[in-house]
């Protein structure tokens, strides 16, 4: 449902929509995707309970180009999801400090509640507004929180999935704990 709101967009990605449109009609796609990605749902994704949670290092997070492209449609993105949309990243203080505006308690209950949980495991999970244009709401987990739990995440990455990383590997570890904050918290909400 949510690449639906993509096809109204004058820019590449409502290009690729339309082209992703076409090749589904070709492949036969079930009826209910077909209608769903040709007639604009009036309703808005507050109505639908509909979310958006968009993940990336660079919420927040000047590393590279990613950021760039986050701060470029996050605008456009608001517009459309309003107060449905959130940006999930890693929390680095150093940018954090210039480009968010802390919120102490978000109005959102399910936000709210879910936040407050993890916080009771000593975790430190920001929630705010990002200041950039469209002002988009962002929750950011800081890593270094969660270090104690790499050992266990580890284990159960490997444990499923026979993925093993070096302990020496900072950039992988980082990435893990990250990637299991993110799960924890869309999980929960």
């Amino acid at each position: 449902m949510a690449a639906a709101g993509l096809r109204h967009r004058s820019n590449s990605y409502g290009r690729n929509l339309r082209l992703l449109k076409g090749v589904s009609a070709i492949e036969g796609e079930d009826d209910e995707l077909a209608t769903m990605m040709s007639e604009p749902n009036s309703a808005s994704p507050a109505e639908q309970n509909k979310w958006l949670f968009e993940v990336a290092w660079e919420v927040a997070n000047k590393v590279g180009g990613i950021y760039t492209v986050i701060k470029t449609k996050a605008a456009e993105t608001v517009l459309e999801y309003g107060e449905q949309y959130f940006l999930l990243g890693p929390y680095s203080e150093k940018f954090a400090k210039l480009e968010v505006e802390v919120i102490e308690t978000p109005s959102n209950s399910a936000i709210s509640d879910t936040i407050k949980q993890m916080r009771s495991h000593n975790l430190k999970v920001v929630y705010g507004r990002w200041l950039i244009e469209g002002y988009p709401k962002v929750i950011l987990f800081d890593i270094g929180s969660a270090a104690h739990k790499l050992a266990e995440w580890k284990k159960e990455l490997f444990e499923k999935c026979h993925i093993g990383i070096p302990n020496e590997d900072s950039e992988a570890n980082d990435c893990l704990i990250f990637g299991f904050l993110t799960c924890w918290f869309i999980s929960e909400v």
